[in-house]
């Protein structure tokens, strides 16, 4: 899906950015004038007064030595109409106690009034806005200084003032009023801008837009700091979703996004763990299912067999009937292990540890090994291997379910006579380190290979299948021997014993009190063997 450029979230913050910035410089820059403006209509209305106080005092001396008023503007502005003082120009009319213009001369005599409005030469006033105008040089023909602005009333936006002076003869407060001096600005007549306002308002919106430029500069490098990470992401997560979890998302940003791109790659490490699990199951339920199929397959071939050679009449005799008899026994008897198997490993798969519960209760490990070895005696005598229970009658008690650890060193003891020739020993030991013990259970086979050490407890694995098939191993046996013992709340692994075979071992909690030691014991505790770690597994 193609994303328009106003729709991307760099642009809209962007563009968000210049407009707060915008906003804001706006908002300073008329601040800015409107304080320039104020500021600097209190200093012309100071340098106006001044003014017009010094040149109606200047006309008022040059009265006095016998000139007319006239004459004595004349002289005071030698006939200019526009005045510099303190670096501003100022236009002024002089009028008599008549209300008329007397300086400068515009020939015929005219109303006050609009001889000073050709004077502003401003053609936007009116009549009506002179009342101010009116009302100042009334009051000023009484010796009152009088100020206003040009125009109708109500606030400027420009400031447009006037100042309205007696003029007294002889330059004296006390002397007679003479005549009146209006003075304002030129910028003010012309209703413009004053040149210094105009001038700095002009350097602040330069400013103002120069601001804004930078901050658009500013505002698009920080939005691409921003939305760079978030298009790695973008980016990542479109390949992630294509199939190809190994995707991660390099950035050099800080804070909330270094989080955000961590979490992603987390999530893609625990993604791509997670598919690798599901494919690692679909491969074992594959292997399962041959595996399942394979274990019944063969003994239900069998009694087939054998049952259909019943049907025919095969057996000629007494002993070929108890022969096929004892076969389909044991192919049946072998069918119903497989089937407790499964239902325990399907107890197990289903409830975790929860779906095996021991019945606690404080066992002696060498008592119950010597039962386990009396069971499967004619198992042993079968392939004419040795049991060796060197586990010491004086070891702690531990804390099992004895069912439930017979069935461990009974299939612990399936697993090593099928891997043990003729001729070699099986070795039961076990050593007490801290508060668990460490059994070990030991054959005298070829060992297992080095990369099948991590999985000889999965279910229905075989290390050498083919061999395995011929001995008759379900591949479940170990895998219920390492429920049962996580059940405990121990743990359990394999290790290959040099010049010897294989050694699995496992731990069991000890009991909470221990027993007295038992005297006259079948076994002997046996001294700490310069074979055996501080752990307690064989070297």
């Amino acid at each position: 899906m193609r994303i328009r450029w106003w729709q991307s979230i760099r642009w809209r913050l962007a563009l968000g950015s210049m407009l707060v910035v915008m906003l804001a410089t706006i908002l300073l820059a008329l601040t800015v004038i409107f304080a320039i403006v104020h500021y600097y209509s209190i200093d012309q209305n100071n340098r106006l007064t001044n003014f017009a106080a010094d040149s109606a005092q200047r006309i008022g001396e040059n009265y006095s030595h016998r000139l007319g008023l006239a004459r004595a503007s004349t002289m005071t502005f030698h006939n200019v109409l526009e005045q510099s003082y303190q670096g501003e120009q100022f236009l002024l009319v002089v009028l008599n106690h008549r209300n008329q213009p007397v300086f400068p001369r515009f020939g015929l005599a005219r109303n006050t009034l609009t001889e000073f409005a050709v004077a502003l030469a401003d053609p936007t006033l009116r009549q009506s806005d002179f009342a101010g105008l009116r009302s100042a040089i009334v009051s000023s023909q009484q010796g009152d200084t009088a100020t206003g602005q040009l125009g109708s009333g109500g606030p400027h936006l420009v400031p447009r003032p006037f100042v309205v002076q007696p003029i007294f003869m002889g330059g004296q407060n006390a002397g007679q009023v003479v005549g009146v001096l209006v003075v304002t600005p030129i910028a003010a007549a012309e209703n413009t801008v004053p040149p210094f306002i105009a001038a700095v308002g002009a350097s602040v919106l330069v400013a103002s837009a120069i601001i804004i430029v930078l901050a658009a500069l500013a505002a698009i490098l920080f939005s691409r700091t921003i939305t760079r990470p978030l298009a790695k992401l973008t980016k990542a997560a479109r390949v992630l979703s294509s199939g190809d979890y190994d995707a991660r998302v390099t950035t050099n940003a800080h804070g909330e996004l270094e989080e955000l791109a961590n979490s992603f790659n987390e999530m893609a490490a625990k993604l791509a763990n997670d598919v690798n699990e599901l494919r690692q199951q679909e491969l074992w339920r594959h292997e399962l299912i041959m595996n399942i199929t394979h274990d019944l397959a063969t003994p239900l071939t069998a009694i087939a067999g054998l049952g259909e050679s019943l049907v025919d009449g095969v057996n000629q005799n007494y002993e070929d009937y108890e022969a096929t008899g004892r076969i389909i026994v044991r192919e049946t008897l072998r069918l119903r292990r497989l089937v407790k198997d499964l239902h325990l490993m399907a107890k197990v798969e289903a409830g975790g540890m929860r779906g095996i519960q021991p019945q606690w209760k404080s066992v002696r490990l060498a008592a119950l090994v010597d039962e386990v070895l009396a069971v499967l005696a004619t198992e042993f005598e079968r392939v004419n291997v040795e049991p060796l229970n060197a586990i010491a009658y004086s070891l702690p008690l531990v804390q099992a379910d004895p069912d439930m650890l017979m069935r461990v060193f009974s299939n612990l003891c399936d697993n090593a006579l099928r891997h043990t020739p003729a001729g070699g020993t099986v070795t039961f030991d076990a050593v007490q380190y801290g508060s668990q013990l460490v059994v070990s259970v030991a054959d005298s086979g070829e060992g297992i290979p080095t990369g099948a050490l991590p999985r000889v407890f999965d279910r229905f694995y075989r290390a050498d299948s083919s061999r395995q098939a011929m001995t008759g191993g379900s591949g479940l046996g170990l895998a219920i021997v390492r429920a049962i013992v996580e059940a405990h709340g121990g743990t359990i692994w394999a290790e290959n014993v040099p010049n010897s075979g294989a050694a699995l071992l496992f731990t069991l909690p000890l009991a909470s009190s221990e027993q007295a030691f038992i005297s006259g014991a079948i076994t002997t505790p046996m001294p700490s063997s310069p074979n055996k770690t501080p752990s307690g597994r064989p070297l």
